[in-house]
């Protein structure tokens, strides 16, 4: 019975691994809201650029020396993803949003 509990809660923990630049992979353009946050969970930051949905997530990576961070960005229209990845949304123009790739 240990064995099996044990072997429940390292399942779960291995569940929960999942980063976040893993998980927006399984995105696929078209998505809708629910899709989203039942993929990735709630945005760190909502925001609007004129007719876009704006989603953004961030995904904290501890080192012994520092803490870095990744930006990913959902960019929807219509409740809709149109793109995603990482990087921070910028808008482009008055009928277009971006997503910026962080420098490397």
């Amino acid at each position: 019975m240990k064995r099996i509990m044990g072997a429940a809660v390292l399942a779960v923990a291995l569940a929960g691994c999942h980063t976040t630049g893993q998980k927006i992979t399984s995105l696929d353009p078209g998505n809708n809201r629910d899709q989203v946050v039942a993929t990735l969970g709630r945005p760190d930051a909502l925001s609007t650029m004129g007719d876009f949905e704006v989603y953004t997530y961030l995904a904290r990576h501890r080192s012994r020396v520092s803490v870095t961070h990744t930006d990913y960005t959902v960019v929807m229209k219509e409740g809709h993803v149109v793109q995603f990845g990482p990087g921070l949304a910028r808008r482009e123009g008055l009928h277009n949003v971006v997503i910026v790739p962080p420098e490397s």
